[in-house]
Parts: C-alpha cells; structure tokens; sequence
C-alpha cells in the first residue's frame, strides 16, 4: 500500500501569522533593531573578510566602529553644520514659497476664466479638482521628508545594538543551527544565505543610487546657481531610500527654489531637466549595475510593497516595504521548496536525476 504524501504541519503558518501580528502592533519598538540590522548587514562582510584571515572579530568591530567614528567626526565639521543651516532656512521659507505658489495658481485661473471660451465652467469643474488636492499635499512634501529625521534621534541605540550584533552574529548563527531539527538544517541554511544575500545587496545597491543622486544633484544645482543646493540635495538623496522619490522630491523643491529666485520660468525648467537626466542617468547605468547583485522583484510587486508599507505604518513604512519584501520572497522560495520536499512532490528516478511526482 502506497504510503500517504506528509504534509507539512500548520502550526508552521499560524506561528508566522501570529508573529506578523504582533510586529505590527509594536513596529516603533522594533525600528532601532530593524536599523541595526541593516548596518550589520553592510559591515559584516566586511568584518567576515578580516575574520576569515585570523583577525580577531571584536578587535575588528572596534577598528571598525572607530574608522566610523572618524569618518562621522569630519563630516560633523565640514559638511553637516552647512546641511543643517540650509535646511532650516528652506524649512522656514516654504510656507512663503507654497503661500506665493497658490496665489500665482489662483491668478491664473482667473485669467484662464477671462480669456477661455467657456473658462469660468471649466475651471470650476476641472481646474480646482485637481489644483485643491496638490495644493494641500506640497506644504506636506518636507514633513514627508523630515520625517526621517527623527531616525537620527537613535544615533546612539543604533550603534549599540549593532554593536553587538556584529559581535554575536556568528554565535548566534551557530545556535540557530544547533537548535533546528538536523532534518531542516539544510533548509534554515538556505533561508539564512538567501535572506543575507537578497537583504544585504539590496541595502548596499540602495545606498549607492542615494551617495549618486545626492552628489548629481548638488554638483547640478550648483552649476545652475541655485540657492540651497546642498539643502536640496540632501532631501532628494535621503528621498532616494524610498525607490523615484528621490528625483521627484529634488526636481520639485529645486524648481520651487528657482522660480522665486530667478523670477522666470526657465530656471526651474532647467532644475527638472536637471533631475530628469539624473533619474534616465540613474535608470540607464546605476540601477543595472546595482540590480545585477541584488534580487528580482516583480514591477507589480514592488508597488504593492510600497503602498502596504505606507498605509500600514506610513512614512517609515515607506522605507521598510522592499527590505520586506525581500525578506518575504526568499521565505516564499525557500519555504515552497521544503514543501515539495516534504509532500513528496518531485521523486528520485533510478539514475538519481528528478522528475516530476505524479
């Protein structure tokens, strides 16, 4: 009698599903350890290539973490005490520019009213429906942005915590390993080494496209001559770690910038074009060389991603939703892969290769 295919046991997804839950409900808590573990992950392949030369791992994290120091040290006396001065004063002259930008809006569709055939019931019925809705997000766009900020308020938990998770990451490595199953090692390595790698390039291909869009656009803005180009770029860069933020954020708040400083309209034509060879510059030889190492997520899937994150936990969630997604794909991989291999859905043929189970 042919014996039954075993189907995995459900207790596997309900504990997933319970422990989503109940991230969910503490995700404030748990973003000094999601930071954390994103900064091990950028340092330890660079702690594992010493390590695996006879250095010692905690001698390594502490020349590391003081490299970073005074690394942090010369930016905090060259570049940040000017980033922050121009920040401050863009953040206090926007409620001046968007104030101006309404004005100019509602004068010219009193002029469009005037002078259309028909204009005052055109304006009526298209105009202010779409002008009403972006008017009441651009005041918005720099909170969105600054929002990040409060991150940096964890400057010093971050640090700590990936301290010491750059010093356990091999223990703790080898603990998960000895309390799994022997039969599910094989697959918790896998899990392991695809999360590492998906994860891992991922956060290192998105700090490349913020480091090119950030030095594109203040060399750009410079050479136009337009005020706050540092402050600019900072927000189109730190944008940037949310995936077409970053140019959008830029071309905006830099022709908003231009058109009250040179009172014209080329000027801030100039600033989109500038952010629009930036993004094509971006899509055509940084975005391939960063996706040749990092994993492949479905078009549809990435903007899924995106919008879940954002209703679900906002700003931040914004930041985290392709990270996770990630996560969850190599989850889906591997997992699907052990249930095959648990149902019994592919069998050995007698020369040892696969075939399909029928």
């Amino acid at each position: 009698m042919a014996r039954k295919p075993p189907t995995p046991p459900l207790w596997t997804l309900v504990v997933l599903v319970l422990f989503l839950l109940g991230a969910y409900h503490v995700h404030e808590v748990l973003i000094p350890f999601a930071l954390s573990f994103a900064f091990a992950f950028l340092l330890n392949p660079v702690v594992h290539y010493f390590e695996v030369r006879g250095l010692k791992r905690t001698h390594l994290v502490i020349c590391l973490y003081s490299l970073v120091a005074m690394v942090i040290t010369l930016a905090a006396q060259s570049f940040l005490p000017e980033a922050s001065r121009q920040l401050a004063l863009l953040q206090g002259k926007a409620p001046m520019y968007f104030v101006r930008v309404q004005e100019i809006a509602l004068r010219l569709q009193q002029e469009a009213a005037q002078t259309l055939p028909f204009g005052q019931s055109l304006v009526n019925s298209v105009g202010l429906n779409l002008y009403e809705p972006v008017m009441a997000q651009l005041p918005k766009l720099p909170t969105y942005v600054l929002g990040l900020f409060p991150l940096f308020s964890l400057l010093f938990l971050v640090p700590f915590i990936t301290f010491f998770m750059l010093l356990d990451s091999t223990s703790l490595l080898q603990r998960t390993v000895q309390i799994c199953p022997s039969r599910h090692v094989e697959q918790a390595l896998h899990l392991l080494s695809e999360v590492d790698t998906s994860l891992g390039n991922y956060i290192r291909g998105v700090l490349i496209i913020v480091l090119v869009i950030g030095v594109a656009s203040f060399v750009g803005l410079k050479t136009l001559g337009v005020d706050y180009a540092l402050a600019v770029a900072v927000l189109a860069g730190i944008s940037s770690f949310i995936p077409y933020l970053g140019a959008i954020m830029g071309a905006a708040v830099g022709a908003l910038v231009a058109f009250f400083q040179f009172h014209n309209v080329s000027a801030p034509l100039q600033v989109v074009v500038l952010f629009a060879g930036i993004r094509m510059a971006d899509e055509a030889f940084v975005q391939p060389l960063v996706s040749k190492h990092s994993i492949h997520l479905h078009p549809l899937v990435f903007l899924l991603a995106l919008m879940l994150g954002g209703k679900l936990f906002g700003f931040i969630g914004l930041l985290f939703a392709v990270p996770a997604a990630c996560i969850l794909k190599a989850l889906l991989v591997v997992g699907w892969d052990w249930y095959v291999s648990e149902a019994q859905m592919r069998l050995d043929s007698v020369d040892g290769s696969e075939v399909p189970y029928t």
